[in-house]
């Protein structure tokens, strides 16, 4: 295993985030360490480079103290990155979804965050009051730590490879681990580190790894309030030249407020967008409602290739899986709401349902 060094401790995010931007414009990979007090919104961040690495970095550690004429923790940020956190625990659905997070912050300009959150082992150990199970607990806890370090090298040195080879330029990565229950420790992540959406790898059909991540995708998806890829599998690398989307309306108001985030999230990529709406009792009146949604797409959205279609069909998941098999879709999209057509794609058995067998990723926005 390669040895971190923590470098530097920090009780402002953003401070470890300009360090860390700086450490890997000089090529020094850089990776956090988190104790995050998820209530107060606030966190400690360790700066860890690799052994070999240290010198170089406290040098540009140095050399930032010397531009600025003052300490880091002092210096402003400037300027605004988008963020992309991937949720990993090293099974392959998570690794196909940091590659399509990848291809994304290429076109978005923006940095991704590696996040693995490991168990505390003290949860499954019974409290014994001695100085021996003392020890035992302090290197069991240890332990832990260096197995998710291990990995989190590892991984991120893969993925950073992947970009190398592919010669993508201008992603930024980078990575950190906290201890803790998965859900809420995500969520907490998510207040502090403010990320833009999530890139999920969760079971496409013929998924056979042991994700603990994918099993948890609906209540992740339905719990963080922000919008989430939820991504099945490994994507081909042409998804990324032109994106066809598919937007599932329900004539409802917030899906204006998820079109106009949808269009800024793809707002890079070469698209075409379908707002498609499942009738499923052939009623007359949603005809005319279609032609209105059309009208005011034209007139709102008149320089973007989108236009609006309704589907009868009685059953809205196989409505929504045809449209997409014979239009060649390869990004569905749709918002969460308590009511309406779509309130029971998130039972759990649908909603685990389209996730893996319409095998497309798909990108899920907060009512």
């Amino acid at each position: 295993m390669e040895t971190l060094i923590t470098i530097a401790t920090y009780k402002k995010a953003k401070t470890a985030y300009f360090l860390k931007e700086r450490l890997e414009n000089e090529e020094i990979a850089c990776f956090f360490s988190m104790m995050s007090n998820i209530e107060q919104r606030m966190e400690e961040v360790k700066v860890q480079v690799k052994e070999d690495d240290v010198e170089k970095a406290i040098r540009v550690m140095l050399r930032i103290k010397e531009e600025y004429g003052r300490e880091i923790e002092e210096i402003e940020p400037a300027g605004h990155i988008r963020k992309i956190i991937v949720p990993v625990d090293f099974s392959k659905s998570s690794e196909d979804a940091a590659y399509y997070a990848v291809h994304l912050a290429q076109k978005l300009n923006a940095e991704i965050k590696l996040l693995h959150v490991y168990q505390n082992p003290l949860d499954y150990t019974m409290d014994k009051s001695s100085a021996t199970f003392e020890i035992y607990k302090m290197n069991l806890l240890r332990e832990e730590e260096k197995k998710a370090k291990t990995e989190i090298i590892r991984l991120t040195d893969k993925i950073r490879g992947y970009i190398t080879d592919r010669k993508i330029e201008n992603v930024k990565i980078h990575s950190s681990i906290v201890m803790g229950s998965i859900i809420h420790s995500i969520k907490g992540m998510c207040r502090i580190y403010n990320p833009d959406f999530i890139v999920l790898g969760t079971a496409g059909r013929k998924d056979t790894s042991k994700s603990v991540l994918a099993g948890l995708a609906d209540a992740m998806i339905t719990g963080l309030g922000i919008p989430v890829y939820a991504v099945p599998g490994p994507r081909p690398a042409t998804d990324f030249e032109k994106v066809n989307i598919l937007y599932a309306t329900d004539f409802n108001e917030s899906d204006h407020t998820s079109l106009n985030r949808l269009l800024k999230i793809m707002e890079p990529f070469d698209k075409k967008i379908t707002c498609i709406h499942i009738d499923t009792e052939h009623n007359p009146a949603k005809e005319e409602r279609m032609d209105e949604l059309n009208d005011f797409l034209i007139k709102d959205y008149g320089k973007h290739e989108i236009q609006c279609r309704l589907i009868e069909d009685k059953d809205v998941f196989h409505g929504i899986r045809d449209f997409a098999d014979t239009n060649r879709i390869n990004l569905l999209s749709f918002t969460i709401r308590k009511r309406g057509i779509f309130e029971k794609l998130f039972k759990p058995n649908l909603f685990r349902k389209i996730l893996q067998e319409s095998n497309l990723p798909i990108l899920i926005f907060p009512s």
